[in-house]
Formats: structure tokens, C-alpha cells, sequence
């Protein structure tokens, strides 16, 4: 090769060496993986009842809330220590409706009655080491509780001579009260509540709901 094609050649051969590397530097970047926005449902955890206080609020009784589903195998696992069945009631007029009840210790905690939707529609509470939404007992006085008789009505069907009470701050869960001897129907007298009234249940219903039938 001459002296005159070697000084031409030299500079072409640069800039091929160069041309791919100034390319390659403007390349985006690859994307981090943390700077993925991530997506989709969020699990909330649910504490499942083993034993102990089972908690009567207004958004639900223990583990359950209005979001969960009409169905034994999900009560099962809400409740894994207990027995839970499916049952059949009657409560007037139309065919029987279906129940699940949940037994713990050979003692009945709770009684799921299926709503209209295909949802829970209430659960009564009649036993066991129940607490309503400021701790209160079953058996406790109707005197002893708090309650002005305008918070009260005369139960009916299932609660036929009982009182019904709800508080302001938690319409969705009725405490139904039992009064010995009382079988005038209609709403017991103050005097009446006070001697003999005590809190034989609790029933909890959605809040869409809880002013839906007799308690």
C-alpha cells in the first residue's frame, strides 16, 4: 500500500471502530424491577377464632364481616377449632331456611342464617364467652347495661315477649332481652326491664341489613 492510501485507510478504520460504541452508550437504560408499579388485590389478613372472648362489634362478630361469604368451608376456616354444620330452620311462613351453625367446646357460638342476596343475612349469638361492643355479657341485667327504653322495641317471631335494644353507635347488632314470666306481648315496662330483663342474645345483621325484620 502507498503512503497516500495508508493516510486515507487510517481514519475510515477509526471511525468504523467508533461508530457501533456511540450506538451502544445511547441505549436506554433497562427498566429496574423496583421501579415496577405493581398491581392487583391486596390481601388483608384475617385472624382466624381458636378460643376466647369472641367479639360482637358493629362490623362483625370475631373474624367474620359482611364480606364474608355464606359458606362452610370458609366459616370452617374462620373457625377451625369448632364444628361447623349446615341445618335448616323455620322462622314462619315460606319453606325452611338455611343455617350454618358453629359449636366450640360442645358449646353453640353461633347461628349463620343466609340473607336474601345469598350472603349472610345475621348471626345470633346465644352462648359461650361472647362479648357485645362494650364487653357486655350474656346474662347481664337490662338495668345494669345502660339502656333508655327509647332504645328498645317488643320483640317478635323468635323474640315474642323478649325486648330488643340497640344502641346508637352499633345499629347492626340488637341485644334481645328475656323477662321471666312476661307474656302480654308488646314492650315490657321500665320497672319490668329493670327486675327482671337479662341479655339472653345477640344479633348481629349487615349494615344494609340491620333494620330488616324482627330480631
Amino acid at each position: 500500500m502507498t503512503q497516500r492510501l495508508a493516510l486515507i485507510a487510517a481514519p475510515l478504520l477509526l471511525l468504523a471502530a467508533c461508530g457501533p460504541a456511540k450506538q451502544a452508550d445511547k441505549a436506554p437504560p433497562a427498566a429496574s424491577s423496583a421501579e415496577v408499579p405493581k398491581s392487583g388485590p391486596v390481601a388483608v389478613a384475617v385472624t382466624p377464632y381458636v378460643g376466647g372472648p369472641l367479639h360482637v362489634r358493629a362490623d362483625g362478630v370475631g373474624p367474620i364481616t359482611g364480606e364474608t361469604a355464606f359458606d362452610e368451608a370458609t366459616i370452617k376456616a374462620l373457625f377451625p377449632k369448632a364444628v361447623v354444620k349446615s341445618a335448616f330452620i323455620h322462622t314462619g311462613e315460606g319453606p325452611p331456611g338455611p343455617i350454618l351453625t358453629v359449636e366450640q367446646d360442645n358449646t353453640p357460638l353461633l347461628e349463620i342464617g343466609k340473607g336474601a342476596e345469598g350472603g349472610i343475612g345475621e348471626i345470633r349469638l346465644a352462648g359461650g364467652p361472647v362479648e357485645g361492643p362494650k364487653g357486655e355479657a350474656l346474662l347481664a341485667k337490662w338495668g345494669d347495661l345502660g339502656f333508655d327504653i327509647v332504645q328498645c322495641r317488643a320483640g317478635e317471631g323468635r323474640t315474642v315477649n323478649q325486648a330488643v335494644c340497640v344502641r346508637p353507635e352499633a345499629p347492626t347488632v340488637a341485644y334481645v332481652f328475656g323477662v321471666p314470666g312476661w307474656t302480654k306481648g308488646g314492650l315490657p315496662p321500665v320497672e319490668v326491664l329493670k327486675a327482671k330483663g337479662q341479655l339472653n342474645e345477640f344479633v348481629w345483621r349487615p349494615a344494609e341489613q340491620a333494620a330488616v325484620g324482627a330480631a
